[in-house]
């Protein structure tokens, strides 16, 4: 399985026989980041805002094979969904993996939701901490669902002015972790990966 980083929320996840991209976003939407063009069998969308929701964009690639996943309803905000409306996470199966795409995840989930978080292999998840969860909050949701690896995203990048500003949020967190994984716009997932609890992307792909 291959993921490839195109900035944002946005992921293509490609595994042995099935690909899938996550909440592809607008161009325009996003400073400073371009959409690139791209083709998978699915695409997903955890909510209509227009930083995730343009499947327009993705080239659809028909398949016979089914995408094994779970949508699990979560707020976007810290007032259950009352500023901001509700987010899908979706929770993929797939090469025999679970990845967990949480969206705009926007406060740390109840209990219930919470176990059915709980051992995923991969988690991708936001950082932005005024739309979404903060560094401090994703790190108390790994310390208690205790994912294999996890990917951070919605962050503001310095490097490239890109994203939205978010007072140095993946600083934080890179701070709250200690060790961590740093890699350009993709990874491989094998059992080399699974060494490192932290995977920071350096740049998305971009057209």
């Amino acid at each position: 399985m291959e993921i490839v980083n195109l900035g944002h929320a946005s992921f293509l996840i490609k595994g042995e026989n099935i690909s899938v991209v996550t909440d592809p976003y607008r161009n325009g939407s996003v400073p400073h980041l371009k959409m690139p063009r791209v083709q998978a069998n699915y695409v997903t969308v955890s909510h209509d805002h227009y930083d995730h929701d343009a499947k327009e964009i993705v080239n659809i690639i028909p398949t016979d094979i089914e995408l094994k996943y779970e949508r699990i309803l979560v707020a976007h905000d810290h007032h259950n969904g009352a500023h901001r409306g509700l987010n899908n996470m979706y929770l993929f199966e797939i090469d025999g993996l679970r990845i967990l795409h949480t969206g705009d995840l926007g406060c740390i989930p109840l209990r219930n939701i919470l176990e059915q978080m709980k051992n995923v292999d991969i988690l991708l998840a936001p950082i932005n901490g005024h739309f979404t969860i903060s560094a401090q909050e994703l790190k108390a949701i790994m310390d208690v669902i205790n994912p294999r690896v996890t990917i951070p995203m919605h962050y503001y990048k310095k490097e490239d002015n890109s994203g939205y500003p978010d007072g140095g949020q993946i600083d934080i967190f890179k701070k709250l972790v200690g060790e961590y994984l740093e890699v350009e716009d993709r990874i491989t997932v094998n059992d080399e990966l699974f060494k490192n609890r932290v995977v920071v992307f350096n740049k998305a792909v971009q057209e």
